[in-house]
C-alpha cells in the first residue's frame, strides 16, 4: 500500500471532516496557483493583449487597403494600355 493512501485512511478515520483539506495538501494543493486564480489580473492581461491585436490589425488592414488601391490603380492604366493597343491594330 502507498504511503499517500495510508496517511489519508488515517486522516480519514480521525477527522473526516479534515479528509478533503488532506487530500488537498498531500496532493499538491492550489497553493501558489496563479495559473487557475480568476483574478482581474489575468482578465486585463488577456483585454490588453487582445486591444492590442485589434490595432495590429487595424493597421494591417490600412496597409492592405492602400495596396489593394494602388493595384486597382495598376489595373486599370494597363487596361486603358491594352484597349489602345487594341485600338490602332483594328484601324490598320
Amino acid at each position: 500500500m502507498n504511503r499517500l493512501t495510508t496517511i489519508t485512511r488515517i486522516f480519514a478515520k480521525r477527522a473526516p471532516r479534515c479528509q478533503a483539506l488532506s487530500r488537498r495538501t498531500i496532493y499538491g494543493g492550489t497553493e501558489g496557483a496563479t495559473a487557475e486564480s480568476k483574478g482581474g489580473f489575468s482578465d486585463k492581461e488577456k483585454a490588453v493583449e487582445n486591444q492590442w491585436m485589434r490595432m495590429q490589425d487595424v493597421e494591417k488592414l490600412k496597409v492592405l487597403r492602400a495596396a489593394l488601391q494602388e493595384q486597382k490603380k495598376t489595373t486599370e492604366t494597363l487596361k486603358k494600355e491594352l484597349d489602345n493597343i487594341a485600338q490602332k491594330q483594328y484601324t490598320k
